[in-house]
């Protein structure tokens, strides 16, 4: 291991033990007292590093969020074909769906237990997520390139077809992770493009 890769903050570790729990025990059903036991520290001591639960999930949610959105930026205003696109898409939604296991089901399972005014602006980040990719798609069909009737229901399909990635994945991981991908992008993109 290389003396220069940085550590991860106790704010991320944290985070990433937190994600865990909520995955295993729901949310609502996971203390602060579970997740200090589960980094290794006393209770009092996890709030030098973060407010309460509340806050961890909000910073969960977003940074995943903000991760989608940061990516869907650079693609919207790329020159690829709308083809293209959606499989860069796609590569994404794998990759932190089988990387990111834990986070990302945190993010699409318990983002309901988020509070006003979180619990709105997360929404809309994923509203407009969904839009920009729903607009693609509607490229595609426009081209020809994209042999759908439903732009929604093929984005749907396509993104409920990855998420169990973040269940299956992480108790898989002997699994390469570019062979995950080429297969699932192979059958998504076989579905949806015209031949």
């Amino acid at each position: 291991m290389s003396k220069t890769k940085s550590k991860k903050s106790k704010k991320q570790i944290i985070l990433e033990e937190a994600a865990t729990l909520f995955r295993e025990k729901g949310y609502s059903a996971t203390t602060m007292r579970d997740i200090a036991s589960k980094v290794g520290v006393e209770a009092a001591s996890l709030y030098n590093h973060i407010t309460g639960k509340e806050q961890i999930l909000s910073k969960i949610c977003f940074s995943l969020a903000d991760t989608y959105t940061s990516k869907m930026d650079v693609i919207v205003n790329s020159n690829e074909s709308a083809i293209a696109k959606i499989k860069e898409l796609l590569l994404l939604h794998v990759e932190i769906n089988a990387m990111s296991s834990p986070l990302a089901s945190v993010m699409n399972d318990e983002w309901r237990h988020l509070t006003e005014p979180e619990r709105g602006e997360f929404l809309e980040k994923r509203r407009t997520y969904e839009n920009h990719f729903l607009a693609i798609i509607n490229e595609g069909i426009a081209d020809g390139s994209v042999v759908v009737s439903d732009a929604k229901v093929a984005l749907y399909t396509m993104l409920s077809s990855i998420r169990w990635l973040q269940h299956w994945y992480h108790s898989n991981r002997d699994m390469n992770v570019e062979s995950v991908k080429e297969t699932i992008i192979g059958l998504l993109m076989n579905g949806i493009k015209k031949s």
